[in-house]
């Protein structure tokens, strides 16, 4: 009976602390920076930064200067939003949105993001102050995100 109890009493604990990080996690989130280790933006100062190995993959100054307009683009008024009840939505621009569930796994400091599309995204999470760290692995690198919560 009394490892029972110790059981019951873990997993509501766990539950609990679960749905303690998802009220923190909960509203909408605008990207302030995106850092890829060959690309950084931050879109609050509008500066970039790129390494010496990105520029030689785009060595015509136009095609650069291409890369650079579509990254603005896409991150310069980027909202993720994470409901109460789970939900996903990630708008990129009047036209291109994204949509799913996720799931935020404290004891492993992840939140997995499973999208329309059946794309499984998994990303290690820290809060930080007023912001949001998202850190996930796309095409064998890490990409670093540091969001700010949209104020009402």
């Amino acid at each position: 009976m009394k490892r029972i109890s110790t059981l019951l009493f873990l997993i509501s604990l766990t539950i609990s602390c679960a749905q303690n990080e998802q009220d923190k996690i909960v509203g909408k989130w605008k990207i302030a920076s995106v850092n890829s280790g060959d690309f950084y933006l931050n879109t609050k100062t509008d500066s970039i930064s790129i390494s010496k190995e990105f520029k030689k993959v785009f060595n015509d100054s136009l095609a650069l200067d291409n890369v650079i307009k579509v990254a603005k683009m896409t991150y310069n008024n980027n909202v993720m939003e994470f409901n109460d009840s789970g939900v996903f939505n990630q708008m990129i621009d009047n036209e291109l949105k994204m949509y799913g569930t996720y799931e935020i796994k404290p004891s492993i400091e992840k939140i997995n993001v499973l999208l329309k599309d059946k794309v499984n995204w998994e990303m290690e999470y820290e809060l930080v102050e007023n912001q949001l760290h998202l850190t996930t692995t796309l095409y064998g690198k890490k990409s670093e995100f540091v969001l700010e919560r949209v104020k009402k």
